[in-house]
């Protein structure tokens, strides 16, 4: 788990997810309701597919290039919170570009629950690196009570808005942090 470069792609999905998200809500509204406004010829639903489909490929193919090394570095628990983090991540990362619009965000429950084992179990990571998956997890977890409210609900609080901070800025935030914390540990 030394080289760097992978942990490099990390970043990169990270503040490509971050920065994408003001132009995306900008075009596409607070609200359920799109309000289909352009940049640079494009909808929302491209920017969309940018900010959350190349994010997560570019942050699935840093760790998948660190496969071989964190499959000996963690155990079982972590190993699992590892593949469920590349499915939650590859799957509709990779639809959201084929299709170039933003999925629902169905398998967020599973990103939580991979972050959260790598949080726990992850011991060759940095500390700092446990924290940040441990807190994403908590955000990703918490996107879900969305559920519990009816739609009007969720408009009335500018939902997309509020969704956005915690899975696609905050997250994204922490990718970078976890990404940056990982290819500087090594280096003196």
């Amino acid at each position: 788990m030394t080289r760097r470069w992978p942990w490099w792609l990390v970043v990169a999905g990270g503040v490509v997810m971050a920065a994408l998200w003001p132009l995306f809500t900008s075009l596409h509204g607070p609200t359920s309701f799109n309000l289909d406004r352009r940049f640079l010829g494009r909808d929302p639903l491209f920017w969309g597919a940018m900010m959350e489909g190349l994010s997560s490929v570019l942050i699935a193919a840093g760790l998948l290039a660190l496969l071989p090394g964190i499959w000996r570095a963690f155990g079982r628990a972590a190993r699992l919170g590892y593949v469920l983090l590349l499915v939650s991540l590859v799957v509709p990362g990779v639809f959201d570009l084929v299709i170039l619009a933003t999925v629902p965000p169905l398998l967020n429950p599973l990103e939580a629950a991979g972050l959260a084992l790598i949080a726990i179990a992850g011991r060759r990571l940095h500390p700092l690196t446990r924290v940040v998956f441990g807190v994403m997890a908590v955000l990703l977890a918490a996107t879900m009570l969305q559920l519990l409210l009816s739609m009007e609900q969720f408009d009335a609080i500018d939902g997309y808005r509020i969704y956005g901070l915690v899975a696609d800025v905050a997250v994204g935030i922490g990718w970078a942090v976890a990404g940056a914390t990982e290819a500087l540990r090594h280096h003196r």
